[in-house]
Order: structure tokens, then sequence, then C-alpha cells
């Protein structure tokens, strides 16, 4: 007698239409794998596809490929065929799991390469075309006639080493050239374009706010480290003053500010766009006269707007008692900012001073972008936390501060393979991190390689550019 599953199940089974991305296959890999070990799941012999052999690198070719086949079967109805249901998970238990779309015929299924380059994407969400790990899991059904049975047991398989395509070639960091650096691939280095600390497929915006006028390009990483104009970017119209337009490397014309003031340029490198945003005459910066230094205001402290948003943000180490004004300008000819009330300022001449009640490194900010305007001044005292220090996500580990330099230190050991951050007065009202050459408010944690003894020091001096290192002892 033929020997016939019978499990209750739902099956669908349909040619899923390809994305218009363009993926492929480029069967050129790094690696190869010995072939799997048949699986023999409920009498079937269950192997992985011919095209999984070996790691994938997929390009814009569109390919079908074999995910799963069955090499051998126990006895079935006549007409009876075997088909699959195939997902895909970054780790062998399947806890974050993703649908890949199969098409099954011979008791085999195939893929799109462009539907598995979307769902490792979609999977790990995000659009780098890097390697990644998968594993396969098939789930087996008897599709006879209009009835579908399912096998139980599914067939896992892998891991294989996937690298999904992009047809967008993002570099990791973007300059600007032009007048305001004299056209030097030199003087790059001051100009170069901000960005997030997350990859730059999934945050392919850079930004930049400068002082400036006359003509521009953009160098990418690549341009820079050979010091050629190959590949510097521009715009197919030489001299273009649009506030918007496309990005080519192709007999590139440069983009054109006509008057001098403070612009903020952005560039989308998925969709090879610039904006130019006009800024005017916006403050860049605020001096902090006072009793700290002889109410000097040329030799003053700063708080620095980094946006060019009209708000501000500094640090300044101060007595108790001790009072200060905010200037606009590297002397008292300029706008002053004193005393008007509740937190707000006043730009009365006859305004009374600012002061604070104790001494302490006070964190500063001022808001200048509606009335009325207001400030803060708040204490801080700094230390580390993460689960790369003793104290892990719970305590603080306090650091020291040279009140002359604005720089916090600490010697103590870090653990390997985990994390920390910066953190002020054992709460998370102000924390920083992120890039160690660009500390954030609220940024990324910073990661630790290596199990040791680390000197760190954070750096709150120039407003400008909060910045920390990390030194191995």
């Amino acid at each position: 007698m033929k020997k016939i599953y019978f499990f209750l199940a739902t099956l669908l089974v349909a040619g899923f239409s390809a994305c218009t991305n363009d993926i492929g296959l480029d069967v050129a890999p790094p690696q190869t794998y010995p072939q799997e070990k048949p699986q023999v799941i409920d009498g079937f012999t269950v192997v992985n596809g011919n095209d999984f052999n070996a790691a994938l690198v997929l390009t814009d070719e569109e390919k079908q490929l074999q995910v799963v086949k069955v090499t051998a079967t126990p006895t079935l109805a006549d007409g009876a065929t075997v088909v699959f249901r195939t997902e895909i998970s970054d780790t062998k238990d399947f806890q974050n799991v993703v649908e890949l779309p199969t098409t099954s015929a011979g008791n085999a299924a195939t893929t799109l390469s462009t539907d598995l380059g979307d769902a490792v994407k979609k999977l790990f969400n995000t659009q780098a075309p890097v390697a990644h790990s998968i594993y396969f899991r098939n789930y087996l059904y008897i599709l006879d006639g209009t009835s579908a049975s399912m096998i139980p047991t599914p067939a896992i398989m892998g891991p294989y080493s996937v690298t999904p395509y992009s047809n967008v070639l993002i570099e990791p960091a973007y300059y600007l050239i032009g007048d305001v650096n004299g056209w030097s691939f030199d003087n790059l280095d001051a100009y170069k374009f901000s960005h997030s600390d997350a990859d730059v497929y999934d945050d392919p915006v850079f930004s930049i706010t400068v002082l400036m006028s006359g003509y521009f390009k953009i160098v990418p990483q690549s341009s820079k480290d050979a010091g050629s104009w190959d590949g510097v970017l521009g715009n197919p119209v030489d001299g273009n003053t649009d506030p918007s337009g496309m990005l080519t490397a192709d007999n590139a014309g440069a983009m054109r500010v006509a008057e001098s003031q403070w612009v903020k340029i952005t560039l989308n490198m998925m969709e090879s766009t610039y904006t130019i945003e006009l800024l005017g005459n916006a403050l860049r910066q605020l001096y902090v006269p006072g009793g700290h230094n002889g109410w000097n205001p040329g030799a003053a402290p700063v708080v620095y707007s980094p946006n060019l948003d009209w708000k501000f943000d500094g640090y300044v180490y101060m007595e108790a008692g001790n009072e200060f004004k905010f200037t606009s300008t590297p002397d008292w000819n300029g706008t002053n900012y004193g005393d008007g009330g509740n937190g707000a300022l006043s730009t009365d001449g006859g305004a009374g001073n600012l002061t604070v009640s104790e001494t302490g490194f006070y964190r500063l900010t001022v808001d200048l972008s509606k009335e009325p305007y207001t400030y803060t001044a708040t204490s801080t005292n700094w230390g580390l936390i993460g689960d790369a220090t003793a104290g892990g996500w719970d305590a603080s580990t306090p650091m020291t501060l040279n009140a002359a330099t604005g720089e916090w230190t600490v010697t103590t050991t870090l653990s390997g393979g985990a994390s920390f951050k910066f953190r002020a007065n054992d709460g998370w009202d102000i924390n920083l991190g992120g890039d160690v050459n660009n500390l954030t408010y609220g940024g990324d944690n910073i990661p630790v390689i290596s199990d040791g003894t680390y000197l760190i020091t954070l750096k709150l001096g120039d407003a400008s550019d909060y910045t920390c290192t990390v030194v191995k002892q």
C-alpha cells in the first residue's frame, strides 16, 4: 500500500513576482562550503540546493537560485509532488524570521536572486551590500491534487554567506572643496561633512554648515585618499546656484553660493542629490565673559550653535557667586544678554548679570530661536556608564575634572565586547556618546574591543567639538 501523509495544514504555493531592485548573482565566491549532509525526515532525503554550495555575492543580474531539493522520497500517491515553504533567519533558533518567496517544481524549490537580496536586507534591516550569515528553514508539503499535507519537522540548513547587491556606492565620508578652502586636497579635514553613527546605507545623509561663498564640489573619501580629482562630485551645470540638484562625477561642474553667508549643505547619497540652505548671518557662537575670566569678551569661553539654529551649548567652570553675561561679539559692541528673570535673557543694556550659586562645571544653553530668549546653567559631574564598566548600566564610574582645560579623566578597567558612554549627575538627562571624535547628546554606545585598563578623557573645553580618547594602559 502506498504511504501517504495526512497532516492538516494550509499551503500557499506561488511564484512570487520579482522586485524591481537591481540585484543579481555573480558567482565569484570568496569561499565555498562542503556539501551539507542529507537530512532524512520521515523518509524524505533533503539536501541544500545546488546554488548554496558557495558564498553568494549578488549583483544586478537576476537569476533563479535553487534553495533546497529532495533526492529521495517514500512512496507517494500517483501525481503527488513535494513543495516547499522557506524562511530565513540570522540564527539557528529562528527567533528573527523573514519569509523567502520560492517556487516549487521537480521536488526542488528555487528563488529569484532579487527576492533573496530583499529578504536578507529586510532580515538585517539594512541596505548595506555586506556579507551576512543566514539559515534556511524549509517546510515540506505533499501536494496531491488540491489537498496539502505538511511534514511536521522542517529541514534547517546553513549558515550560508549572502551579500546583497546595491546599485548605489556610498562612501564612508565626504568633504567640501572649493573657493572656501582654495580648492586644495591638503585642506579638506576641516571641511568634512558630518554623519550619524549609522551605516551609510541605512543613513545616507551627510551635512556641513560653513561660512562661504563661491564655487564648490564634493570629494568622496576614495578621491581624498588618492589625492585625485577622479570621482569628485559636482552638478551637470557648472555654476549652478539652485538650492537643490543632482550630483554627478561625469563632466561635473561646480555648484555656487552667490553671496557670502552661512550655508548648510546636505547630501543624500542614496539619491545622489544635494540641497543648499542659506542661513544668512546667523550666529555661530556666543561669548561668555564674567568674573571667571576678568570680564574680557575677547578671551571668554563660548557656547556654540552647531546647526546655526540660534540654539547654543557649552561648558564653563565657575565659582559660587560668579556673575556673567552672553555677548554676540568678542567685545562689548554687539548684543549683550543679561538677566531677564525666571530663566529668561534680556538685551536691555541695563539688565543685571547672570549668576551661579555653587561652584561647578556648568553646562550653559541659550535659546535665541524665539522670544522670550532663555538660558540654563546646570552644574555637571561626569562619569562612565555601561556594561563595559564595573558598575554596568546601574552605577556611574566617577571622573575627575581639570577645570583649566574642561577635561574629565578616569583610569579604569573596561570589558572587551561591551560598551559605555558618558553621563552627567548619575542621570540620563545629559549624556554623550557616538563617534569619539564628535560626541553627541544621546549618541550611541561606544564599543570596547578588548579587556584592559584604560585612561579615558572626556574633552568638553571646546564647545564646537566634544571628543574623548580611550587609551589602553
